[in-house]
């Protein structure tokens, strides 16, 4: 009967564990967007940005209508010379912001991977001392049903 009641216990446990008031349900989601600093919300922001699809073709339409507006330039108003060395520069600096942006997002990930690694681990000794109970269970219903079984043999 103790079994049955832990039983009960730990899938309370479990169900009280997944409803949460908000949409981060598992325990390592609620550690890691609960948790962050203000830049590290800024770079999850910033690097999700940048690795979209939507910040590709605004990238590709920036630097094409660049191209476009400074070949017509050369031959009218000139802002940004042929080898278009303000482009460079305005690139340059965007890359030189976009890898750490990067690296501080794959670091905050990172430690995310770690923290799901743990609660595995902890989540996989509490479900083998559950298998564990669980066939000490079987083998003394098994032993029992033995001794009964030899009992009735007798008479």
């Amino acid at each position: 009967m103790s079994t049955l009641v832990d039983s009960d216990e730990l899938k309370l446990a479990l169900r009280r564990r997944k409803i949460t008031s908000d949409g981060h349900k598992h325990p390592v989601n609620r550690a890691h967007h609960d948790q962050p600093t203000f830049g590290e919300r800024l770079a999850d922001r910033l690097s999700s940005g940048m690795g979209s699809w939507t910040f590709l073709f605004a990238q590709t339409i920036f630097m094409a209508l660049w191209v476009l507006l400074n070949t017509y330039g050369l031959f009218v108003a000139h802002w940004d010379i042929y080898p278009f060395i303000l482009l460079n520069l305005v690139l340059s600096l965007q890359a030189t912001y976009a890898g750490p942006i990067v690296l501080l997002a794959g670091n905050r990930q990172s430690a995310k991977d770690r923290l799901t690694l743990e609660h595995a681990a902890t989540e996989a000794e509490v479900g083998g001392a559950a298998v564990s109970r669980i066939l000490d269970e079987i083998r003394e219903n098994t032993r029992l049903t033995l001794e009964i079984l030899e009992d009735l043999e007798k008479k």
